[in-house]
């Protein structure tokens, strides 16, 4: 009897190893999930470049919520985030949405949900009127279906 349990007991550090990588998996696709839904993104603006676009993403339930921080040269400067579609060659810009912030926001934080059709390929475009020097941080986030 004794023999079968050290058999037993060889595999536990096998089994437990197992263990944490299962739920290793398991946290890191989770975290796979909310990256999926949100973006984090961190943008300067100034005269010479006052745009500023986010990689493409999809929208599955009509609607997009963005929540930041901006801080702007003068309080009552405007930052103009808007929702669009940039065509293949960077020629067309199909605007969906837009929303602008006056002056700062950088100890209460602005929020904004879009209303958009589902879809795929939006961008998140910022812009600040050729003013000078802005900056934000900006999160994206996608509804789940």
């Amino acid at each position: 009897m004794m023999a079968t349990l050290g058999f037993f007991g060889f595999f536990k550090p096998f089994v437990q190893k197992m263990a944490k990588v299962k739920e290793w998996f398991h946290k890191s696709k989770a975290n796979q999930i909310t990256e999926k839904r949100m973006m984090d993104i961190n943008w300067v603006l100034g005269i010479e470049s006052p745009y500023y676009h986010s990689t493409k993403f999809t929208i599955e339930q009509q609607s997009v919520t963005i929540n930041g921080y901006q801080t702007t040269y003068n309080h009552s400067w405007p930052v103009k985030y808007s929702i669009v579609k940039i065509n293949k060659l960077g020629t067309s810009i199909t605007y969906f949405d837009s929303v602008v912030f006056y002056g700062d926001y950088s100890e209460k934080e602005f929020k904004h949900t879009f209303h958009i059709p589902s879809g795929s390929d939006y961008q998140l475009e910022v812009f600040n009127y050729y003013k000078y020097q802005s900056t934000g941080k900006v999160k994206v986030v996608r509804q789940d279906t």
